[in-house]
């Protein structure tokens, strides 16, 4: 390992052991760390294999991914494009659910975030083709004035499964779920894929719902969805989270709900008991999670066919331009 990716590493355990920042970012240079692949992961291939496990495509008509930069700075964006170059949007342009597909339970994934790595990358709602790439925080002097602007890292640890959204779904932010009865966190819906293959950030590729969590982050509903790529060797014998080994959904949870405590903060709660307690009814089965997905793309169909609305919420979206 270079020095600088160990570097890198050992100020990761140390901001995970720490609650003296003010956030869950890591420090400047971390940013400046592009060369250790573990951490950084590029996205300019049309198909990817990992071992024996691959993953099946979302991308259809000639469409593939482009990454504006072998560089993983606050400049760097992946965009789905279509075969003459045009760039597309992750959130609009890949369908909810596959054409080829014969169960419903059975959507397409946009990977944000790849196993093992800290990078806090997302779909960005108000960007011209929302693209993925960096969130980002405003460093300030003691007196509040902007210094510069850098990348973000998580400080707890880096992902344990990889994470993302599903397309053409939006929790919305203004009237309450009908599961939790509290808003949403005006974002597509999160997910893990629990499969063991690691793809590239942005590749789409299709996933079984397999159920749902029900994170309350300051005071909003923020779903995680459990998912497998199609292609896991264990995808035909998981049907439900009640089917995924017990460690593995302990994982999720521990995660989910401890997070923000490297940076300080309470443990996270969860629907429908609001503590930070476990109980396995924190946990919904893949059924409850498809009708959970429906009414996201419901709310998304809704919301992105008012483009009044659109342009208030300042989402970018083609069909509003």
């Amino acid at each position: 390992m270079k020095a600088s990716c160990a570097l890198f590493l050992a100020v990761t355990l140390l901001a995970s052991a720490s609650t003296a920042w003010a956030d869950d970012d890591l420090k400047q240079y971390a940013g400046d760390v592009l060369s250790c692949a573990p951490l950084h992961r590029t996205a300019t291939v049309s198909s990817v294999q990992d071992g024996e496990t691959s993953f099946k495509t979302a991308l259809t008509n000639g469409m593939t991914t482009m990454a504006t930069s072998d560089v993983m700075n606050k400049e760097f964006a992946v965009y789905p494009t279509n075969a003459d170059g045009k760039k597309l949007s992750f959130w609009h342009d890949i369908p909810l659910f596959p054409n080829n597909s014969d169960s419903e339970y059975i959507v397409n994934f946009v990977p944000e975030i790849p196993k093992g790595t800290l990078g806090k990358m997302e779909i960005i709602k108000g960007v011209e083709s929302n693209p993925i790439m960096f969130d980002t925080k405003d460093v300030k002097d003691s007196e509040g004035n902007v210094l510069y602007t850098r990348p973000r890292y998580t400080a707890y640890g880096p992902y344990p499964r990889t994470y993302g959204a599903v397309p053409q779904t939006w929790e919305n932010s203004e009237d309450p779920d009908p599961e939790t009865g509290i808003t949403g966190d005006n974002d597509p819906i999160d997910a893990f894929d629990i499969g063991t293959a690691v793809p590239p950030i942005g590749y789409p590729y299709q996933a079984k719902v397999l159920g749902a969590l029900g994170l309350i982050d300051d005071n909003e509903t923020d779903w995680k969805l459990v998912l497998i790529n199609t292609m896991d060797p264990n995808a035909a014998n998981y049907n439900s989270v009640e089917d995924v080994p017990e460690d593995l959904m302990d994982e999720l949870f521990v995660y989910n709900r401890d997070k923000p405590t490297a940076v300080g903060e309470p443990q996270s709660v969860f629907w429908p008991n609001m503590t930070s307690s476990y109980d396995p009814t924190v946990w919904v089965g893949a059924e409850k999670a498809l009708e959970i997905i429906k009414h996201a793309n419901q709310q998304y169909t809704d919301l992105f066919g008012d483009c009044a609305k659109v342009k208030e919420m300042e989402f970018s979206y083609a069909g509003c331009a």
